[in-house]
C-alpha cells in the first residue's frame, strides 16, 4: 500500500504550451453554468444538484472535476483519505451512501485508486446529493444519495470529443440512427502503467522501493435511445469499469488488488391517459479482489481474498399528470442478489430479497409551500439462514417561504438499509466487501431531523440549519486494517453491532456576480459510536472521521479557479496489539489495535488552483484545464499504520503536491 501511495505522488503527466490561438466564449459559458447551478436548479438545505460544467469545473488530480469531488465540499459531508472519494454524511459509515447512475447502484464507484469515478464525465448531464428528504423511489440507504443522471444522445447530427489528462485518455460519439433512434458511446483507459515506465527510467531511486508496478483501469459506457412513438420512449444502458494493480517490493513480496463494475440497464417510459409510467430492469455485478503473496518465517504463502456481488432488479414507477396542488407518486420495486467472500469467493447459491413499495404524496403552492411525505414498506429474506424482516420507511420534507426570499425548511427521515459494507483501509477505494443483512447482522437504521433557514436575494443564496440523527445496528469490522486476517473464516466472526450519535450545523453561502462565482461550505458537527459489545466495553469512541470543524471555499473568477479545505484532524487508532492467524501450515503473529480512535490526527489544509480556457479553431470546440493540486505542499495524514522493519508507527498521506491538465476537444 505505501509503495502505490508513493507512486501517486510521481505519475502527473504536465503539458502545457498548447496554443490558445482564438477568442474564447468562457466568460458567457461559466454564467451559463453558475446559472444553472444556483437558480435553474432547485437548491434546498436536503439537497443540492449541479450541472456536468459545474462538476468539471472543480479542481482536482484528474484536471478536471466530477460528483465526488463536487460532493465533498457541500456542507455536512466528511472526507476520508484527502484526495479520495471517500464520503461520510451526516456521521453515517462510508457505505451508508448510495451511490447511482441514473437511479440503478453502482458499487465499486471509485476510479485511479479513488482519485475519479467511473462514469465519464462526457456523458453526465448532473448530479444531485440528498442528505434528507429522501424520495420514495430509491431506498435501501442510511446516509446519503449521490445521483448521476446521463444525458440523452444527439440527434441532429454526429458529434465526437476527446479527452486527455494526467491519469485517463477517452474519447466518445454520439449520433442519429435514423429519426427516432440515437446512441452515446465512451471509453477510457489509463496510461498509468506507461507512466510508471517512464519515471521509473528517469527517477530510479525513487522507485527502489519495488521492482516493477502493473495496471489495467478503464472504462466503456454506452446508451441506446428509441422513441417508438409520441406515447412511449426506451432507453438502453451499460457501465463496464475494471480497475486492477500489481506491484513487487524488494523483499520478494508481491501483492495486487482491483475491482469491476458490470452493469446493464433497460428503461420504458410510457405516457397513459392520466399517468406517466416508468419501468425499469438492470443487472448489476460487482467485484472485488486483494492478494498478497508473502514469506512468514521462512514459508511461503499466497493469501487471497475476493468478494462479489450480482444483483438484478425489476421497479415500475407511476406519476399522475393532471394539474394539482397535491400529487401522488407510487411505485415498487424487486430485488435479488447474491453475495460471495472468501478465497475462492464463489457464490453459495442461495441469495436475498428485498421487495419495497412505496407511495409519496406532495402539496405545492407555488411561491408559498412544498410539502412532501413518503411511506415506504420493505420486505428482507436472506433465504441463506432465513431471517425474514418486514421494515417500514418513512420521510417528510417541507420549504415553507415565510416571506419572498426566506424561507424555513426541514425534513425527518426514518430508513433502513439492508446490505452492509465491510470497510477496510479508508481511502475511498472500492476494495470493501459487502454483505447482506442476516441473524448475525440486522438492518441498519437511521431516524434523523434537520431543521434551518435559506435565503434568496438577488445575487446572493445562503442557508443555516442543524441536524441531529440517531443510528442503529451500525456493522464494525474489527479487522478493518489486516488485510486477510479473516479471509479463511466467516466474516460474521469478525464484526460487532452497536449504535451511533451525530448532530451539528451546517451554513452555505453563494455568490453569482457578472464575473465572479464565490461559494463557503462550514460544518461543525460531532458523531460517535457506542454500544459494541467487544470494542471499548460498550462505551463511547470517536467515530471514523469525525472532524469537528470542516470549512471549504471555491471561487472564480474570468477562468481563474481557486479552492480551499481546513478540516479538523480526526481521531485514529494509536496502540499495538498481538493477535494469533491460524492459516493451513501456518501459525504466527500480526499487530492489531488495542485502543480504538484513541490518537488525535493533524489538522487537514488543501490549496487548488486552476484556470480554464475556452476557445475554437475551424472545425473544434477545446477546452484546456491547468492547474496545481496542494499548492503549498501540506502534508495531510489520514491514518497510522505500524512498520514492522522500523518497528514504530508512521502517519501515511495520500495527495502531495500535484500539477494537473485536461484537454477536451469537441467536433
Amino acid at each position: 500500500m505505501k509503495i502505490i501511495l508513493r507512486l501517486l505522488s510521481l505519475f502527473p503527466l504536465f503539458l502545457s504550451g498548447l496554443a490558445l490561438a482564438q477568442e474564447t466564449t468562457w466568460t458567457d459559458t461559466l454564467r451559463a453554468a453558475v446559472k444553472t447551478d444556483t437558480r435553474s436548479v432547485m437548491r434546498t438545505i436536503n439537497k443540492l444538484e449541479s450541472g456536468a460544467d459545474v462538476l468539471r469545473g472543480v479542481v482536482s488530480p484528474m484536471g478536471e472535476g466530477d460528483p465526488i469531488r463536487w460532493s465533498q465540499g457541500l456542507p455536512g459531508v466528511s472526507t476520508g483519505a484527502d484526495g479520495s472519494s471517500a464520503m461520510y454524511v451526516h456521521g453515517g459509515n462510508m457505505g451508508n451512501n448510495l451511490f447511482s447512475l441514473d437511479g440503478v447502484p453502482v458499487y465499486g464507484y471509485s476510479h485511479i485508486l479513488g482519485l475519479t469515478t467511473t462514469v465519464p464525465s462526457g456523458v453526465i448531464e448532473n448530479a444531485s446529493l440528498s442528505k434528507g428528504g429522501f424520495e420514495g423511489r430509491y431506498g435501501n440507504f442510511t446516509a446519503a444519495h449521490l445521483n448521476i443522471t446521463t444525458r440523452d444522445p444527439a440527434t441532429d447530427r454526429i458529434h465526437a470529443e476527446g479527452t486527455l489528462n494526467n491519469f485517463l485518455a477517452g474519447a466518445n460519439v454520439e449520433a442519429p440512427l435514423g429519426q427516432d433512434k440515437s446512441f452515446i458511446a465512451s471509453a477510457r483507459i489509463s496510461p498509468i502503467g506507461l507512466e510508471y515506465k517512464a519515471f521509473s527510467s528517469l527517477l530510479p531511486a525513487r522507485l527502489a522501493a519495488f521492482q516493477d508496478f502493473r495496471a489495467g483501469v478503464g472504462d466503456v459506457y454506452g446508451k441506446f435511445n428509441w422513441t417508438i412513438d409520441s406515447r412511449s420512449s426506451l432507453s438502453a444502458s451499460t457501465l463496464l469499469s475494471l480497475d486492477q494493480y500489481g506491484f513487487t517490493t524488494g523483499e520478494g513480496s508481491r501483492d495486487a488488488l482491483g475491482w469491476n463494475n458490470e452493469i446493464a440497464i433497460l428503461q420504458y417510459h410510457r405516457i397513459l391517459d392520466r399517468t406517466d409510467m416508468d419501468a425499469e430492469a438492470y443487472v448489476n455485478r460487482y467485484g472485488s479482489m486483494q492478494r498478497q503473496e508473502k514469506n512468514y518465517h521462512g514459508t511461503d504463502n499466497i493469501l487471497t481474498l475476493n468478494s462479489s456481488m450480482l444483483e438484478a432488479a425489476l421497479s415500475s414507477d407511476f406519476s399522475p399528470r393532471r394539474s394539482s396542488s397535491w400529487k401522488l407518486d407510487y411505485g415498487f420495486k424487486a430485488r435479488y442478489a447474491r453475495f460471495a467472500m472468501g478465497p475462492a469467493g464463489a457464490h453459495n447459491g442461495k441469495g436475498v430479497m428485498l421487495l419495497s413499495s412505496y407511495a409519496q404524496a406532495t402539496r405545492d403552492i407555488p411561491e408559498k409551500l412544498h410539502l412532501q411525505a413518503v411511506m415506504r414498506g420493505n420486505y428482507f429474506w436472506n433465504m441463506a439462514d432465513g431471517m425474514m424482516n418486514l421494515r417500514p420507511d418513512a420521510s417528510l420534507s417541507f420549504k415553507w417561504n415565510l416571506v419572498r426570499s426566506f424561507a424555513l425548511e426541514g425534513s425527518a427521515d426514518y430508513v433502513h438499509q439492508f446490505y452492509h459494507t465491510l470497510e477496510g483501509l479508508p481511502l475511498g477505494w472500492s476494495t470493501d466487501v459487502i454483505v447482506p443483512s442476516g441473524r448475525t447482522a440486522p438492518p441498519e437504521y437511521s431516524l434523523q431531523g434537520n431543521l434551518g433557514f435559506s435565503l434568496a436575494l438577488g445575487r446572493h443564496t445562503a442557508s443555516l440549519g442543524g441536524y441531529y440523527k440517531r443510528m442503529g445496528n451500525l456493522v464494525y469490522y474489527k479487522y478493518a486494517q489486516s488485510l486477510f486476517t479473516d479471509a479463511f473464516a466467516g466474516w460474521e466472526r469478525s464484526v460487532d453491532i452497536g449504535f451511533g450519535n451525530s448532530y451539528g450545523g451546517e451554513f452555505l453561502y453563494e455568490y453569482l456576480g457578472r464575473d465572479l462565482y464565490f461559494r463557503t461550505a462550514y460544518t461543525l458537527s460531532k458523531t460517535d459510536r457506542e454500544g459494541f459489545a467487544t470494542i471499548c466495553d460498550g462505551g463511547k469512541f470517536h467515530a471514523r472521521f469525525d472532524r469537528r470543524h470542516i470549512l471549504n471555499m471555491q471561487g472564480r473568477w474570468k477562468g481563474f479557479s481557486l479552492a480551499m479545505t481546513l478540516q479538523s484532524g480526526h481521531w485514529e487508532n494509536g496502540a499495538p496489539l498481538t493477535y494469533h492467524i491460524y492459516l493451513p501450515g501456518l501459525e504466527t503473529e500480526a499487530e492489531y489495535y488495542e485502543g480504538v480512535n484513541n490518537f488525535h490526527m493533524p489538522t487537514v489544509f488543501r490549496l487548488d488552483v486552476g484556470y480554464e480556457r475556452k476557445f475554437r479553431t475551424k472545425r473544434a470546440k477545446h477546452t484546456v484545464n491547468l492547474g496545481v493540486c496542494n499548492v503549498t505542499n501540506h502534508f495531510n495524514p489520514f491514518m497510522l499504520y505500524y512498520d514492522a522493519q522500523a518497528e514504530g508507527w508512521k502517519m501515511l498521506a495520500l495527495l502531495p503536491v500535484m500539477p494537473n491538465f485536461s484537454w477536451r476537444v469537441a467536433f
